[in-house]
């Protein structure tokens, strides 16, 4: 009996010192992707906001290009959609791009000219230069009916597969994880400015520490497409009601004029909002 206490009790030491050693693991990475949010953010203060090499100024059409119905989940939380039979206009393609090994100056097109999906996107500030897939979504069976999901890529960025093309006029949707895979949006993530934000409503805060800084866009061909960011919003996405994650979906939506619309996820320990920021075609000489 004797023996089998001791056992006992090395057991449950193990158990108490392995928790430990969790939740320190925990604390610290908690720890480190706050210390890195802030170094980034100072370092995003010093930096001068950047000038566009060259424009890139779609000119606009008399109608806007039209675009297949949007799911609403932008990230890993499933949500109903609308019309569930609607079908993306294209499979997803998830093998990796050819990337341009050179960066060419900006290229200005007609938006009656269809340059072809993104491929790469960089953004300069933040440290970001990751490939671009194409991103579709799936309709799964819940028992609150049909949920559609976007199967955003693990180690790229997704362009939304029923977005706009670079060259067009509308709205080029692009979506990337901040916390899992391959992490390609975290620094997008960790620059949000909790302490400055502006708060909109309830559920939308504005913070302005990304506005006029560049964004580069690349397609197959390596054509370079500049756009600066205009706005960095927060929507609170979880533990609201279904009307306003339908009011949160609407920036996936087809737009009249050129933009570019990014999406992650935030904090990075929950998820609990969804990041979006808008940038448009930057204007240049």
């Amino acid at each position: 009996m004797a023996a089998e206490s001791r056992t006992r009790r090395g057991a449950g030491n193990a158990l108490i010192v392995l928790g430990v050693v969790i939740l320190a693991s925990a604390a610290l990475a908690f720890g480190w992707n706050l210390y890195q949010g802030q170094r980034l953010r100072a370092r995003l203060a010093q930096l001068p906001t950047p000038q566009p090499a060259a424009q890139v100024t779609p000119a606009t059409p008399t109608q806007a290009p039209t675009a297949t119905p949007s799911p609403l989940v932008v990230a890993e939380v499933a949500q109903l959609q609308p019309s569930v039979t609607a079908a993306p206009a294209k499979s997803a393609t998830l093998s990796t791009p050819v990337m341009p090994s050179a960066s060419p100056e900006a290229t200005t097109v007609s938006a009656s000219i269809d340059e072809g999906p993104p491929v790469r996107i960089v953004i300069p500030d933040l440290g970001i230069d990751v490939p671009v897939v194409e991103m579709t979504w799936r309709i799964v069976e819940t028992d609150q009916g049909p949920v559609s999901e976007w199967v955003i890529p693990r180690n790229e960025a997704g362009h939304h597969v029923n977005s706009a093309h670079l060259g067009q006029t509308g709205n080029i949707v692009i979506s990337g994880h901040n916390n899992i895979y391959g992490k390609v949006f975290e620094p997008i993530s960790q620059a949000w400015d909790n302490d400055s934000r502006k708060s909109i409503d309830a559920a939308t805060d504005r913070s302005d520490i990304l506005n006029g800084r560049m964004v580069q866009l690349y397609n197959a061909a390596g054509r370079r497409f500049d756009y600066r960011i205009e706005e960095f919003l927060r929507l609170k996405d979880t533990g609201v009601s279904l009307a306003q994650r339908q009011a949160n979906a609407r920036f996936m939506q087809p737009t009249d004029d050129a933009r570019l619309t990014l999406i992650t996820c935030w904090p990075p320990w929950n998820n609990t909002h969804r990041l979006i920021v808008i940038a448009r075609p930057a204007a240049g000489s």
